[in-house]
């Protein structure tokens, strides 16, 4: 017999759960929610970006423990945040930079992001995601978005709870990728740093709040 629509509902979000995590339970539900309950789908399209962005998440490691390829390239640490979703935290980044500050260039001096998950995530749901915030953002061209798309299905891999993914963006250098234990490789195009950051740096970015912690305290009025 056919299953009623509250199960085929629930079933959607248990699957979706699976996929995104946890997070992305409560947004399939709305879904599936009555035509009075339904939230707006831009208020719908907007929080289930954020749930999988989630993806890229972990325990974050403490403000005073750089990563070595981040001491090794002498940068220093301008802001890290946290992304919670439904009060449970999903994942800590950290932005680094060779002054401990960003002024919004994201091509003519070095900068690293560095992700640490919380739970594992397929290649393929990394990469997925990757790609549809390039693509709604605007950045590179369907070519170069193809091209990046093969570059990171063969750097990147199944993460892990607790694995990290470290993005060094070197200008003129490309940039190269890491986990918490060797170098994965390396992205020759410059045009491909800029446009990896601009998914948590880019004024539009899906998590607005983390934007704002990543680049980190304003300085008072008289600092430079």
């Amino acid at each position: 017999s056919a299953r009623p629509p509250e199960a085929k509902a629930r079933r959607t979000a248990l699957i979706a759960s699976y996929s995104f995590g946890p997070a992305a339970f409560g947004v399939v539900q709305e879904m599936h929610a009555s035509p009075a309950r339904r939230v707006r789908p831009a208020r719908l399209a907007a929080a289930f970006t954020v749930v999988v962005l989630a993806a890229f998440a972990g325990p974050w490691a403490q403000a005073s423990t750089a990563p070595a390829p981040v001491r090794d390239y002498g940068l220093r640490e301008v802001g890290r945040g946290e992304l919670r979703w439904l009060g449970l935290g999903v994942y800590e980044a950290s932005l680094w930079s060779p002054d401990g500050r960003f002024d919004g260039d994201l091509e003519s001096r070095p900068l690293a992001l560095s992700l640490d998950y919380r739970r594992g995530f397929s290649r393929e749901s990394l990469v997925k995601i990757t790609t549809g915030e390039w693509e709604r953002l605007g950045l590179g061209t369907p070519v170069d978005r193809q091209r990046w798309k093969a570059d990171l299905e063969r750097l990147w891999q199944d993460v892990e709870r607790g694995d990290r993914l470290l993005a060094v963006v070197v200008p003129g250098g490309g940039t190269r990728f890491y986990d918490r234990r060797q170098r994965l490789g390396a992205i020759a195009d410059p045009a491909f740093g800029p446009a990896f950051l601009a998914i948590w740096l880019d004024p539009r970015t899906a998590v607005q709040d983390l934007r704002t912690q990543l680049l980190g305290p304003r300085p008072r009025s008289g600092e430079r």
